[in-house]
């Protein structure tokens, strides 16, 4: 297995707050890698000493098995796109956009064929003599990936891409993220606040808490207190299978909760609630039922369509303490 990204002892403060503290972290190469957690857990701040514009402060980062230094950053710059939330584009046509890209990595397109074809590959050759200016987000969005993705880089990286998208043009970057990923070879790693969309386009998935790795989906994230081996959120009550101690958070591996009609005769983690939504998550369907908290739960197509299903219906949800996470 070969990786693209190997972190070892990394973290980074601002102003004494520090907002990251990885011990290891592997990033795998040729694959897709969804960086997942809440608003302030630290994955703009990853991202961007993945994409070396800010250096480590303390421990080690290899890119492909080579030891990066910030003498060498420009170097490894030039492998690596960034596609920030709020991309920047310059002042002139789409295609002077494109050509700045190629002329800053010093690569020749005179024919313009590396510009016509990657506006191709996203549909927007439309766009190609409008001023960037004057486009709109989504198209501004697109032009940007266009942008990135025209150096043919080794590794590609994008911050909450699907950031204040119509249903739409969420589905169409999804398509493109596995197409991309599939046709390149490439690496690909983004960070979503959507925990389940993470999950169901990525081969990996990294869960940042608090600046940390959690070894969790980090869904069904619910916060509470814990008392005699028991967390209460509040509106249920969960138990563990160790006391936490000052633990504050838990969350349940969406993948192994049980679904049943019926009340289940092993007295687990087990509490009936309301389907509230049905969601076809590629290859996996994702059941979200209010059953004190809202879980959500995903299961085969095959599971799916034995239990029968459907919106309002009545639904047991049953977990072992061995699926919970304990923060």
């Amino acid at each position: 297995m070969v990786n693209a990204y190997q972190l070892n002892g990394i973290g980074f403060s601002y102003n004494n707050n520090e907002v990251l503290s990885i011990d290891t972290l592997n990033i795998r190469a040729n694959k897709i890698t969804a960086l997942i957690g809440p608003n302030g857990c630290g994955k703009t701040t990853l991202l961007n000493l993945l994409a070396f514009l800010k250096k480590n402060q303390q421990g080690q980062m290899q890119f492909f098995s080579e030891k990066t230094s910030a003498k060498h950053f420009h170097r490894f710059i030039q492998r690596v796109s960034f596609l920030p939330q709020h991309p920047y584009l310059l002042r002139g046509t789409v295609v002077d956009n494109l050509a700045l890209a190629l002329k800053f990595h010093q690569l020749n397109d005179k024919s313009g064929k590396q510009i016509q074809a990657v506006l191709e590959q996203l549909e927007i050759t439309h766009l190609r003599l409008k001023d960037a200016k004057s486009l709109s987000g989504g198209e501004q969005q697109k032009v940007a990936l266009a942008r990135a993705i025209i150096t043919n880089p080794d590794v590609l990286l994008m911050d909450e891409p699907f950031s204040y998208l119509d249903h739409c043009s969420e589905k169409l970057l999804e398509s493109f993220i596995n197409e991309y990923v599939k046709q390149t070879n490439k690496t690909l790693v983004f960070s979503t606040h959507n925990r389940l969309q993470g999950i169901a386009i990525a081969d990996d998935v990294i869960s940042l808490i608090q600046g940390k790795v959690a070894n969790s989906p980090l869904v069904n994230f619910f916060q509470g207190m814990i008392k005699q081996d028991v967390f209460d959120t509040g509106k249920i009550k969960i138990r563990l299978a160790n006391n936490g101690q000052d633990s504050q958070y838990v969350s349940v591996d969406p993948s192994r909760i049980t679904l049943s009609l019926i009340k289940p005769v092993i007295d687990n983690n087990q509490y009936q609630g309301r389907v509230m939504a049905i969601v076809d998550e590629i290859g996996q369907i994702r059941v979200s039922v209010l059953a004190g908290e809202l879980f959500q739960v995903m299961v085969s197509p095959q599971t799916f369509k034995e239990l029968d299903i459907s919106l309002s219906d009545q639904i047991w949800v049953n977990f072992q303490s061995d699926s919970i996470s304990v923060f």
